[in-house]
């Protein structure tokens, strides 16, 4: 007999496809123990080993492999009449979807047309603050939040959607190859003054260079990364070299322009995390549950 939980399949693929326990609980919105029982149980049902963890990684048995494929051609024919299977489920009431600035500018409308035609037509998004789209949630005022900032709730799910690369970027240009990082105390700092729910990898990246923020040459305070974008776009003229980091897909326009210069810092990439979340309550609503499936893992943009 067939293991009919396709629930439990669905966390093999992510699982395989993360090549990790705890990346698939990030993605899943489950924790990494409930990941681990949920394989433990096809194990169990087929009485036979299909995941082997080692340290860093994971290897599947031939078995694993098998059903993997198997997996995989069950998910392919549940996307092919998944638009047939929406059809069924009766829903009177638009879904509203809060954006924070960088998700509703840059990334979610090049999402919405396929999300409207296979999931549910009235679908609608509007762009808010990632704080402001936290507090619609619990407020009922949307039904999905796509936001940059994890902010711990007890009432949410927080689910990891994309990853998206911080670039270093000036109104006057930059040296073309590395900059090395004891020329940062001589630029003037756009955004170190926001609150560390915004910006904490920046903290943490400029930490690892051992660069004391206290020396730095921080300018004005502000409430959003956009409102950074903005005051570089009104200064692009000025002949104080401004500095910040932005999000690539919130500035790709202007680098492509020229209107805005980057370049790159010695070391790992600078990148964040994008979430998509929902309340609790809704876990195993239908509808919320089929969009954020769909966002999630039908995902078609281009962050680089």
């Amino acid at each position: 007999m067939m293991l009919r939980d396709f629930t439990k399949l669905q966390t093999f693929i992510v699982v395989v496809q993360e090549k990790s326990f705890s990346k698939a609980s990030a993605k899943l919105g489950i924790s990494q123990p409930a990941v681990t029982q949920q394989i433990k149980f096809i194990e169990e049902y087929y009485n036979t080993k299909i995941i082997i963890r080692k340290k860093n990684e994971i290897r599947l048995t031939q078995e694993g492999e098998i059903l993997l494929l198997i997996a995989q051609e069950i998910l392919k024919n549940l996307h092919k009449y998944q638009h047939q299977i929406m059809q069924i489920i009766h829903y009177d009431e638009p879904i509203r979807i809060a954006c924070s600035h960088t998700i509703g500018h840059s990334i979610f409308p090049k999402c919405l047309p396929t999300l409207q035609q296979k999931i549910y037509s009235d679908t609608h998004f509007y762009i808010s603050t990632s704080l402001q789209a936290i507090r619609d949630l619990q407020n009922n005022l949307c039904n999905l939040a796509l936001v940059e900032s994890y902010i711990p709730n007890e009432e949410i799910i927080y689910r990891e959607w994309l990853e998206d690369e911080m670039v270093l970027i000036s109104n006057l240009s930059l040296p073309p190859r590395l900059i090395r990082y004891e020329q940062l105390y001589s630029y003037t700092w756009l955004g170190l003054e926001m609150t560390k729910q915004v910006i904490p990898e920046i903290y943490k990246y400029l930490k690892a260079f051992n660069l004391n923020r206290e020396q730095l040459n921080v300018k004005m305070r502000f409430d959003s990364l956009n409102e950074i974008k903005q005051f570089m776009l009104e200064n692009k003229e000025s002949k104080i070299p401004y500095i910040a980091f932005l999000p690539y897909t919130q500035v790709k326009s202007e680098l492509q322009s020229r209107i805005f210069f980057s370049t790159k810092v010695p070391g790992v990439k600078l990148k964040r995390k994008l979430y998509l979340t929902y309340l609790k309550k809704y876990a195993n609503h239908p509808l919320i549950c089929a969009i954020a499936e769909h966002i999630i893992f039908n995902t078609k943009v281009s962050l680089n």
